[in-house]
C-alpha cells in the first residue's frame, strides 16, 4: 500500500467512527438515550422558582415547571427544531420555543411550528420538598 492510499484508507476509518459517535449520542429529540433519574431539593435557591405556580427552571437538559394547577411538569429543555432552550407560558399551559415559535403541550407534544417531532416528557414525583424527575 502506498502513502496516498494508506491516507485515504486512514481517512475513511477516521469519518465512519465520528459519524457512528454522533449518531450513538443523539436522538430524536436532541437528548441522549440515557435514562433520567435525578431529585431537586426546592428549599434550594437555585430552584425557588418551582414553589411559585408559572414558575420553571432548566436543569439537566430538562425543563421542569409547576403549572397553575399545582401539577410539576418535565420535558426535554431542548426544541427539536435548532436546538434552542424552550420557555414554559403558564397562561397557556405549554412549552414554547420563541426562536421560531414552535408551541407544544404540556405533554411535550407538539401542537404547531417548524419542529417535526415533540419534546421528550419526563415523569415527577414530589416527597415532601424532594421533586424527583426521571425517565
Amino acid at each position: 500500500m502506498d502513502r496516498k492510499e494508506f491516507l485515504s484508507q486512514l481517512g475513511i476509518g477516521s469519518a465512519a467512527a465520528l459519524a457512528i459517535t454522533c449518531l450513538q449520542a443523539c436522538s430524536k429529540n436532541g437528548t441522549s438515550g440515557n435514562s433520567v433519574d435525578f431529585t431537586i431539593d426546592l428549599n434550594s435557591s437555585q430552584f425557588s422558582a418551582l414553589k411559585n405556580p408559572g414558575g420553571f427552571v432548566v436543569t439537566q437538559g430538562i425543563i421542569v415547571a409547576l403549572s397553575t394547577s399545582g401539577s410539576y411538569l418535565a420535558v426535554s429543555s431542548r426544541c427539536p427544531h435548532e436546538g434552542i432552550t424552550v420557555e414554559y407560558s403558564a397562561s397557556k399551559n405549554q412549552f414554547i420555543c420563541n426562536a421560531h415559535n414552535s408551541i407544544f403541550a404540556s405533554t411535550g407534544s407538539r401542537l404547531s411550528g417548524p419542529a417535526n417531532t415533540g419534546l421528550k416528557q419526563y415523569q415527577t414525583s414530589l416527597n415532601g420538598n424532594s421533586l424527583r424527575v426521571y425517565s
